[in-house]
């Protein structure tokens, strides 16, 4: 009982700091599984050889990932898995099989760069409880079989692991994505399974006048698993796309051109408003925010991407302006990285244009990363009009 208390307090205060601390970008919940093996070791015992004993394992878990690297983890765990071990001599067939759910916390550490694939090792404590299994023994005697929930276990298993893994993220879209993992870990137990009336001869002895045990038994493990998780994030609505307001000048009374207030950034269907005006273009800025889609982490445009470059080609075909490409990123991620993200999307919408047949005099890009945002980084939303690309109109 004190294992438990002290491990639902642990887990409580750092559930509530992570979530008070973290973003849902930064929390992962998963599902995991595989095989385990495990064996005991027995101080007492002597002219037998305890064997492995396999089965599956199952979990499930939340990641919380720290800091904008996100080197470090932990992960709360809760594991269902059989231990035991096997002893096949000449003279008996020995079987321990005892049902467990464990609640484990890993503490993890990762190595490059979360947007790749990245290796990780960790360390955990494990405290397990048992919840069933069986005995089974046959030997000269005959054929037994007990339920280890009958006084034959200690109730609570206390061990420690170390392993390692490596994670593999798949892209759902451009802003989310899943993470496969694949893992494994030994198990080294601390505490004696004998239950404390089986030492004082109280417990069912597989039907034996006489129980004598001495010394300790101790059960260790291996596990090979797969797990699968997903950012909290993912269940968050996609943000509502927002319509670009229409500004209209107040009428000004005089001979020259209406006086047009400057805005720092127009649709394409704002600058074609003003070309059907007679009105100059020169010096003003699209904004593709949301429009120019690429593929997750590449600078891959994406087909439903196509029709407004072919608008901006039909325009600069049609007219004798000059445009700038420039290419923009949010701070996700370093700022090399970012810087050489923007350099190959600009050049990739630079590319597409020169193939649409807009002469390459009038074209040229620039690059400039996560130096130049238009939006707050700390929301989903600013971090969606950061990632943009522009076309500054020269002449």
């Amino acid at each position: 009982m004190v294992y438990k208390r002290l491990l639902f307090v642990l887990l409580s205060i750092l559930c509530l700091q992570s979530f008070a601390q973290m973003t849902s970008d930064h929390i992962y919940i998963g599902v995991k599984g595989g095989m385990g093996m495990s064996w005991a070791s027995y101080s007492e015992l002597e002219n037998r050889s305890p064997k492995m004993n396999s089965g599956f394992v199952g979990g499930v878990f939340a990641e919380f990932e720290f800091g904008d690297s996100r080197l470090f983890s932990i992960r709360p765990e809760v594991d269902w898995l059989v231990r035991g071990t096997k002893i096949n001599d000449s003279d008996l067939d020995y079987h321990l099989k005892a049902k467990y759910v464990d609640i484990r916390l890993p503490f993890i550490f990762n190595f490059g760069d979360y947007e790749g694939i990245r290796p990780y090792v960790y360390a955990a404590p494990i405290v397990g409880f048992v919840r069933g299994g069986d005995i089974t023994l046959s030997d000269a005697t005959g054929d037994y079989k007990i339920d280890v929930s009958k006084a034959n276990m200690a109730d609570t298993y206390v061990a420690g692991a170390i392993g390692a893994g490596v994670k593999f993220p798949i892209a759902l879209n451009q802003d989310k994505r899943l993470l496969l993992a694949l893992e494994a870990n030994y198990q080294y137990g601390f505490t004696d399974t004998y239950s404390s009336m089986e030492k004082d001869g109280q417990s069912i002895a597989l039907n034996r006048p006489v129980y004598d045990i001495q010394g300790n038994r101790k059960l260790h493990g291996f596990e090979i698993t797969a797990s699968v998780s997903v950012p909290l994030s993912i269940f968050k609505r996609a943000p509502k796309k927002k319509v670009e307001p229409v500004y209209i000048p107040e009428p000004v009374v005089v001979k020259e051109e209406p006086v047009v207030e400057e805005k720092p950034c127009y649709t394409l269907e704002e600058i074609m408003e003003l070309l059907g005006k007679g009105q100059s273009i020169s010096g003003k800025t699209i904004c593709a925010i949301d429009v120019i889609n690429f593929e997750f982490d590449k600078s891959t445009i994406k087909k439903e991407s196509y029709p407004y470059l072919d608008k901006i080609a039909r325009l600069m075909k049609n007219t004798p302006i000059h445009i700038i490409v420039k290419g923009h990123t949010d701070n996700v991620g370093n700022a090399d990285y970012n810087m050489k993200l923007s350099k190959a999307r600009a050049e990739a919408v630079y590319n597409y244009l020169l193939e649409a047949g807009v002469d390459k005099s009038h074209l040229t890009y620039e690059y400039y990363g996560m130096t130049r945002p238009i939006a707050t980084n700390d929301t989903p939303e600013g971090q969606l009009m950061n990632r943009r690309v522009e076309f500054e109109i020269t002449e």
